[in-house]
């Protein structure tokens, strides 16, 4: 029986820790506007600024006026990012630690979309290597979802409902 060679840390995919973050970006009516894969050891504060940078890259931060983050980004990072990009940003989430789930208004609706983006198949698992490879899986999805939206509001049917 061969051994497999062990990979060093400079070689696994996602840094030092296995895995990976999905960060994406909803619009107030919850259908994504943006979506990036970073390593899981990026910190919170990191992982919003590069969202925003590719928001930026889109050209989407010109119609931003509010961006909402939740608690893992700390208030100084918030204020940074706001002054850097032109836009408000604002912490949201429950200052006490209560043992019972209570939905955050309009994060909710960002829930809502990973759990219609967690529906697509190749999403499912993690069999993408890179993070390059897994954003444009997750990006692919997000087109997914959009295209089913304009087909359903172009028959006629219902827009997607409000969450929370």
């Amino acid at each position: 029986m061969q051994r497999r060679p062990h990979l060093s840390r400079a070689r696994r995919p996602y840094g030092r820790t296995k895995g990976a973050k999905r960060i994406v970006a909803v619009d107030v009516t919850g259908l994504p506007i943006g979506a990036l894969v970073v390593p899981a050891s990026t910190h919170e504060n990191r992982a919003s600024e590069l969202m925003l940078e590719h928001l930026t890259g889109q050209g989407a931060t010109g119609r931003l006026e509010l961006v909402l983050v939740d608690r893992g980004v700390t208030a100084a990072a918030a204020r940074t990012l706001g002054g850097l990009y032109d836009v408000e940003v604002r912490r949201v989430g429950w200052d006490d630690k209560q043992p019972v789930f209570r939905p955050i208004q309009h994060v909710w609706r960002v829930e809502v979309a990973h759990g219609r983006l967690g529906r697509s198949r190749r999403l499912a698992k993690s069999f993408e290597n890179t993070t390059a490879s897994a954003t444009g899986r997750l990006q692919v999805a997000c087109i997914a979802t959009m295209l089913r939206h304009i087909s359903r509001t172009r028959r006629g049917r219902p827009m997607l409902a409000n969450a929370a």
